[in-house]
């Protein structure tokens, strides 16, 4: 099992309108140490990463006021969140969604559902400054 703990040196959105998965994948991510906030739709998470900003945002694909790929725009819009990591966390696989391939997709990774310990380590590797701060 793979033990990193990264000691709340991160801050981690995490958007899902389910709110059992998001708690429990909150639950994980504490484990880890990371900070997490949890916001239930589209709208909620762009005023949350205003006032948060999250270094990783973890986003469901269909939340009930907008798609995780308009969050995902509207966030790379939001000053220092342009280099921060932004997953999308769906049920569907990479075969349905096929634009994450794409150079110019708002995503960095795409992560099934329910994710793993190993996947949020793989989110915490994407930043620029992991080499530094992870313990």
């Amino acid at each position: 099992m793979n033990r990193k703990n990264y000691r709340s040196r991160y801050r981690v959105l995490l958007v899902d309108d389910h709110a059992p998965l998001a708690e429990a994948t909150a639950e994980l991510m504490h484990a880890k140490g990371l900070d997490v906030r949890i916001a239930s739709t589209g709208r909620e998470a762009l005023e949350m990463a205003a006032a948060f900003h999250p270094e990783i945002v973890l986003c469901d694909f269909y939340l009930p006021d907008m798609e995780g790929l308009d969050v995902a725009r509207a966030l790379r819009a939001i000053p220092g969140l342009k280099s921060g990591v932004i997953a999308l966390h769906t049920a569907m696989t990479e075969s349905d969604l096929p634009w994450l391939k794409d150079a110019d997709a708002p995503v960095d990774l795409f992560l099934s559902k329910p994710i793993t310990a190993e996947e949020i380590d793989a989110l915490v590797s994407q930043l620029p400054s992991h080499a530094k701060k992870a313990l």
